[in-house]
């Protein structure tokens, strides 16, 4: 017990005596003072005691505190430095992933894809529209036949990393369509195999010639008449106008003599072809305008003293219109000629040439062929989940020159038209149902038509 409290314990019995007196002198005043005295003094021996016992109280509390160990407050852990999180790469993008270098983004997608083909007439034997080979009527043609294929399927994988010259990105892609073959071989075939810095490009990617955003969605793996896929190895260069157009330049390698039909003459060509691509779209977006060219080298040649060169060339214009936000309307048209490959069906029963010559001793004779193609597209989202798209196009060759006289088996005429539906049901899964009608006509007059109906299921990724 602390001295404080025993103060206030003494007073508190020194004022109980007090009390305990005057009440005894008023109540017993008969008492005699020897008694009284003897009271008073046994009291304050009472207090006497109380007051010692406390104090050794006191001094054995003091006496146990002092014989504990010091209790010692640890102090306060130091907080660790920790080390700053990796900053976010300047390109991070949704859907990407970061390679361990911390600065490279990759994003993988793709589609796993499965074809059929019901060919009712006219069959070429393939999953793709083969107007210009399919058989002739006069030559009574098998009729009715399936095929299926999944060699369509495609995987690829973009890339971007910021530079101190700005964002480099970089596409691969391919498919299982390996050599071409009716219904692909399921080899591995590179689409898509290239680099971009800033207003470069190098490798392989689709030609500024062809009209990839100006053509209506086709199930067909062919893809639509009077329209292009073509994608070669090229150097391209990309120079913005202002915020709505912009130039590409691009010199193409690969088989650009095309051969002669016959697969007689070839001497390759000694320049890479030039292609170029001019773009203008509203500044609503909703319209867009291409202006496409060409200039390549058809080269024959044996040997060194025997070889023939002329240049093939072509002009093109395709134009895309979303005039509601479910109708889009699209229009192709091409002129061409010395050239079997940029334009699908172009080289379907024709040669880039014709040459004149037996390629040893004689001097040769390149006969270009030359042709129009012209393709109108309309495309409607029902619903959501539901659209459709709708394709007419036709090819003419010119029949007065001597390509078309030498050669009376080769296409004088191309139609086809393409009418389709593709359901959603969920995200990313189309469905979808595709009919075609086509006709070819040779030189010599002699015709054949295509029926068909497309099957497609789609997985995109």
């Amino acid at each position: 017990m602390s001295l404080p409290l025993i103060k206030k314990q003494f007073i508190k019995h020194g004022l109980a005596v007090a009390t305990a007196s005057i009440m005894a002198s008023t109540a017993y005043a008969g008492t005699s003072e020897q008694q009284e005295i003897q009271q008073l003094r046994a009291e304050v021996a009472e207090l006497r005691s109380l007051i010692q016992q406390q104090a050794a109280t006191q001094k054995q509390i003091v006496a146990e505190q002092k014989a504990r160990p010091a209790v010692v407050t640890p102090p306060p852990a130091p907080v660790l430095a920790q080390a700053p999180a990796k900053p976010a790469p300047a390109n991070a993008k949704p859907g990407w992933f970061t390679l361990p270098d911390g600065q490279t983004q990759v994003k993988l997608y793709g589609n796993v894809r499965v074809d059929a083909a019901y060919d009712l007439k006219g069959t070429t034997g393939g999953i793709n529209n083969k107007t210009g080979l399919v058989p002739l009527n006069k030559d009574n043609p098998t009729e009715d036949s399936l095929n299926v294929s999944a060699a369509p399927t495609r995987i690829g994988l973009d890339i971007a990393r910021q530079t101190d010259f700005g964002e480099l990105t970089g596409k691969i892609e391919a498919d299982f369509w390996g050599d071409g073959t009716s219904n692909g071989d399921g080899k591995l075939r590179i689409r898509h195999a290239y680099v971009s810095l800033g207003k470069w490009l190098a490798g392989q990617t689709t030609s500024p010639f062809v009209n990839t955003d100006t053509t209506p969605d086709l199930i067909d793996f062919t893809g639509p008449m009077g329209g292009g896929t073509q994608r070669n190895v090229q150097v391209r260069y990309t120079q913005p106008i202002d915020a709505n157009q912009k130039v590409l330049v691009a010199l193409e390698g690969g088989d650009f003599e095309n051969k002669d039909k016959d697969g007689r003459f070839s001497g390759g060509n000694r320049f890479p072809a030039l292609t170029a691509r001019y773009d203008i779209k509203t500044s609503d977006s909703k319209g867009l305008l291409q202006v496409h060219g060409l200039a390549h080298e058809n080269r024959v040649s044996t040997n060194d003293s025997n070889d023939e060169e002329k240049w093939g060339w072509g002009l093109g214009v395709g134009g895309k219109y979303q005039f509601t936000p479910k109708d889009a309307i699209m229009a192709n048209y091409y002129h061409v000629k010395g050239d079997s490959r940029y334009i699908l069906y172009s080289n379907q029963n024709n040669a880039a040439y014709y040459a004149n010559g037996n390629g040893t001793t004689v001097d040769f004779d390149i006969n270009n062929n030359e042709f129009d193609t012209a393709q109108i597209g309309y495309q409607r989202n029902w619903t959501p989940k539901l659209r459709s798209a709708f394709s007419l196009a036709g090819m003419w060759f010119k029949d007065d020159n001597t390509y078309a006289e030498n050669n009376q088996s080769y296409n004088k005429t191309l139609y086809n038209a393409i009418a389709n539906i593709i359901y959603t049901p969920v995200k990313n899964v189309d469905l979808g149902a595709e009919y075609t009608y086509g006709q070819r006509e040779t030189f010599a007059g002699d015709k054949g038509d295509l029926s068909r109906i497309n099957l497609l299921t789609r997985y995109n990724f």
